[in-house]
């Protein structure tokens, strides 16, 4: 399993859609808009800064670990399949806002117990919740504050809303402290600020090569497949949605 892992506009969803087409392989994604519910949900969190986020924190966060688990327990059954955020970075978003007081300590408490309880368990079978390779895609905070806005969401609109600065550069921080401090599985870095995969299909094969690359290394891709995805690499331009 992989995961692709990253703070608000890193570009997770974009990768894993190339990743899935390059290497043929199943992809869960995040999809805010087509989840009805944690849209309704957003909408309210975002609706009024930190007194939106204290009032509404706890629920969004649980209802993102429902959403992950039900995920989750289709991708442990399918080789290399690749998820566009996880339990694992839930956790890091629902430990930042505990930690500015946004989700409070019995709430958090149960959110803990629950995300414990739903990675050691899937399927009934005990499953230790890492993925085989975790992809992180650090990226500098304007530059983030810019693909946030490019993505056109009226409710991340810091024009409208320019109390969201601080909480994006917060929860940026709050990810590049956590991807300095991960050991729990194999994990590889891509600096968006280096990699601009969302726009140059050089970039695109670049990054996947890194991926794949790494995914050999781990025994998860034969060197005949990486061999041929190279090829293709090579062979011409690799489209952002492949």
């Amino acid at each position: 399993m992989i995961y692709i892992l990253g703070s608000i506009g890193a570009g997770k969803t974009s990768l894993t859609k190339v990743l899935s087409a390059d290497m043929e392989a199943p992809a869960y994604y995040e999809d805010v808009e087509g989840n009805g519910m944690i849209a309704n949900m957003l909408q309210k969190f975002y609706g009024a800064g930190a007194d939106s986020r204290k009032r509404t924190g706890a629920m969004l966060q649980i209802a993102f670990l429902t959403f992950r688990y039900q995920q989750l327990k289709k991708a442990v059954t399918q080789e290399n399949a690749i998820m566009d955020s996880s339990l694992e970075s839930d956790f890091v978003m629902a430990s930042q806002l505990h930690k500015h007081g946004e989700i409070d300590d019995i709430d958090y408490n149960v959110y803990v117990t629950l995300s414990q309880e739903m990675q050691s368990n899937v399927n009934g079978s005990p499953w230790n919740g890492l993925p085989d390779l975790a992809v992180y895609l650090k990226i500098d905070p304007d530059h983030e504050l810019d693909e946030i806005q490019s993505r056109g969401r009226d409710m991340e609109d810091i024009r409208q809303k320019p109390e969201l600065v601080a909480y994006y550069r917060r929860v940026n921080a709050a990810y590049q402290d956590w991807a300095k401090g991960y050991t729990r599985s194999s994990m590889i870095t891509i600096d968006r600020d280096r990699y601009d995969f969302m726009h140059s299909a050089a970039d695109r094969a670049t990054v996947l090569d890194q991926i794949e690359s790494k995914l050999v290394d781990l025994g998860k891709l034969s060197p005949q497949t990486f061999e041929a995805l190279q090829a293709k690499h090579a062979a011409g331009p690799i489209s952002k949605f492949a």
